[in-house]
């Protein structure tokens, strides 16, 4: 999330993960992945999120909000070894602990909303703690 943010706020792009020196190898090469993924599909997560987020235009959200939705979008699109409350519930607790109580709710939302899209009616979550 950090490495997309910074893309998001700098315009830097670079590969080199914030916070990468006490972090295990697996963990490394997993934020990579998804940062990779996220710059290879932006258009089509985006296109999600604006679907799943009725009246609110993506380019208004926060950048922090945006950089959460966008990370869980691709992982609920692109990830289907992931389940979907597990992508819910980190993306709501990343929102809550860099953004806000009110950005865990609206991430909630809108992922339950991108999560029903791709795997059909009810697969989504009502409420994720």
């Amino acid at each position: 999330m950090k490495l997309l943010y910074r893309q998001e706020v700098t315009g830097l792009s670079d590969g080199l993960v914030p916070d990468v020196d006490s972090a295990r190898q697996e963990s490394v090469d997993f934020a990579e992945s998804l940062v990779e993924g996220v710059r290879g599909d932006l258009a089509g997560i985006d296109a999600a999120i604006s679907r799943a987020s009725e009246h609110w235009d993506i380019q208004r959200m926060g950048a922090v909000d945006r950089t959460i939705l966008r990370v869980g979008a691709y992982e609920l699109l692109h990830c289907a070894d992931t389940p979907v409350g597990v992508v819910i519930n980190e993306a709501v607790d990343i929102a809550r602990k860099f953004s806000s109580e009110d950005c865990g709710r609206f991430v909630n939302g809108v992922l339950d909303r991108v999560a029903r899209d791709v795997h059909g009616t009810g697969e989504g979550t009502d409420e994720v703690s």
